[in-house]
């Protein structure tokens, strides 16, 4: 094997065996809160589709990369590769979709409490679940026309006008229809990347201003709930950043790329690469913003001790 392809090959499992179990570890956490409080908070229903997003696109498209590079070839039939990167494509859509609505839902939480803004706090809290079921019919309206044009390696013989994608091919689009879907699929995610950074100004300028007008009060609560406050808005923030510098990078090549008639294979393996890492890196950003429902989850016999001693001092209190 050459050099090339044992490098890809490390860094494919490194993606999937961190990638996959930090996604799925995740995804159970929050599973367990739910099962155990009945009721998620928005914030953590729109983290939970964000991580099962994020794991749809390692989990499918892994596992037929990492043995297409180690040599072997016809894996998939024409139906198994539209579908798994029919999933992909959606899946990397739908995390940036719900990673712009994570920004905005903090946005509006920190937003003062006027009547412009108490409408939309209201609203915010109850049009969650219909915009991501929305933001995942979007996507994979969107991607449909992709998935049309992909077929699998056969005999290890490559079609003319065709684009290698590794394990698959896609046919090339007539001019005017490539263009088109290309600025379809570029605008939806500069659009919601640019909803991303607005929200992030945003956060930014209100934290800053609560700070400029508890500058002098040295009460406690004060001071915890602008804490709190801040806290929350930086760890979006921060979640934003990793996804505007990974996904930046991969809609930036997208654009490079759409302009040329032929492009180096290295050059698509690299926007690939650095596309997949905000999936692998993401949930550890998640875990590290909720410790508080990690150690509920790793000592649930704590918890229900610490339950069952608050409900004895309530009742001997009485």
């Amino acid at each position: 094997m050459e050099f090339k392809f044992t490098v890809k090959v490390i860094l494919l499992l490194l993606q999937v065996s961190i990638g996959v179990p930090a996604n799925a570890f995740v995804l159970m956490i929050y599973a367990y809160a739910a099962y155990g409080e009945k009721d998620l908070k928005p914030i953590d229903k729109i983290m939970c589709h964000l991580v099962f997003a994020n794991l749809l696109r390692l989990l499918p498209k892994g596992p037929p990369e990492i043995m297409h590079n180690l040599g072997l070839n016809n894996i998939l039939d024409d139906a198994g590769c539209k579908s798994i990167n029919y999933i992909t494509r959606t899946a990397r859509g739908v995390s940036i979709c719900v990673t712009s609505l994570l920004s905005i839902y903090q946005a509006i939480t920190l937003a003062p409490p006027t009547t412009r803004w108490q409408f939309l706090k209201s609203r915010s809290q109850k049009d969650i679940i219909p915009h991501i079921v929305g933001f995942w019919l979007f996507n994979m309206v969107l991607y449909i026309s992709f998935a049309k044009q992909l077929f699998a390696v056969k005999n290890g013989t490559r079609p003319r006008f065709t684009y290698d994608l590794g394990f698959c091919y896609s046919k090339f689009i007539e001019p005017p229809f490539y263009y088109i879907n290309m600025l379809l699929i570029i605008g939806h995610d500069v659009f919601f990347v640019g909803l991303m950074l607005l929200s992030s100004v945003y956060i930014l300028y209100v934290l800053k201003r609560h700070r400029e007008q508890v500058k002098y009060l040295h009460s406690a609560r004060q001071n915890s709930k602008a804490m709190a406050e801040r806290t929350a808005a930086t760890n979006v923030i921060k979640l934003v950043s990793l996804y505007v510098f990974f996904y930046g990078v991969d809609t930036g090549f997208m654009v490079y790329t759409s302009g040329l008639s032929s492009v180096s294979s290295l050059l698509s393996e690299v926007r690939v690469f650095l596309s997949s890492c905000y999936a692998v890196l993401s949930p550890f950003l998640i875990i590290s913003f909720n410790m508080k429902m990690y150690r509920k989850f790793r000592y649930p016999h704590k918890e229900k001790q610490m339950k069952s001693t608050d409900m004895n001092a309530c009742h001997l209190k009485i």
